[in-house]
């Protein structure tokens, strides 16, 4: 039997014979299908958290959103052990909390209830997409960490060429080497496991069978009808 790209049925038809709910496929990630509906939501989140206006929201934007999308289905593809990166509870909680306090107008629960309303998602939507992102996280540190770390010779090279001279523009003093290495290595060593990270994603993307369809014309969230 021939599978269809374009369309994935949900089961919301009920026993009365209400109409049944079409959700488009927008990309096939090997074998794993991502959703309108999936897409219009991590969507919807992402500018939640960004404080924009959803009716700002462009194609263009959607399909930013959904090149993420399939990044992180190619890195969930290479996790084996799913359990042993799930965060726990009070991680993810953690977590919420400090991407609330990010967002303006946030600080009240009866606000944040009304803004994830607004937004068009719940708080079980965001919590549920903190745990996939908290353990893509882990995936990579786990994976690149140890190859990421910085020697010496870079934390002063670092130092020298690029610390000090930011300092001087702005006129401000400058901490010996031995105060800031702690947090020249941290800022090397991230930078460093995102060219890895880059550089496999590449790779897993040149191995992949990708395809990606049309995002339904006008369905993008905030889209005038």
């Amino acid at each position: 039997m021939r599978v269809c790209f374009y369309f994935a049925v949900l089961l919301l038809a009920s026993s009365f014979g209400e109409a049944q709910v079409v959700d488009r496929i927008v990309a096939v990630v090997n074998r794993q299908v991502i959703l309108q509906s999936q897409l219009e939501q991590s969507t919807q989140i992402q500018f939640l958290l960004e404080g924009k206006p959803l009716e700002k929201i462009t194609p263009a934007d959607q399909q930013v959103v959904l090149d993420q999308l399939i990044d992180r289905a190619l890195l969930e593809q290479q996790i084996v052990t799913n359990s042993m990166l799930d965060p726990s509870p009070d991680e993810v909680a953690a977590r919420l909390r400090e991407l609330r306090s990010q967002i303006p107008g946030a600080a009240s629960d009866q606000q944040w209830q009304t803004m994830l309303s607004n937004y068009g998602v719940s708080q079980h939507d965001l919590e549920m997409q903190i745990i996939e992102q908290l353990r893509v996280f882990r995936f990579i540190d786990l994976r690149f960490r140890a190859l990421a770390h910085a020697d010496r010779t870079a934390v002063i090279a670092y130092y020298q060429e690029k610390f000090l001279p930011e300092l001087r523009k702005r006129s401000a003093p400058e901490p010996p080497l031995t105060q800031v290495s702690g947090e020249i290595e941290k800022i090397l060593t991230e930078q460093r496991v995102d060219e890895l990270l880059n550089s496999w994603l590449l790779a897993l993307r040149s191995q992949a069978h990708i395809r990606k369809l049309p995002i339904e014309s006008g369905a993008a969230v905030g889209a005038t009808p």
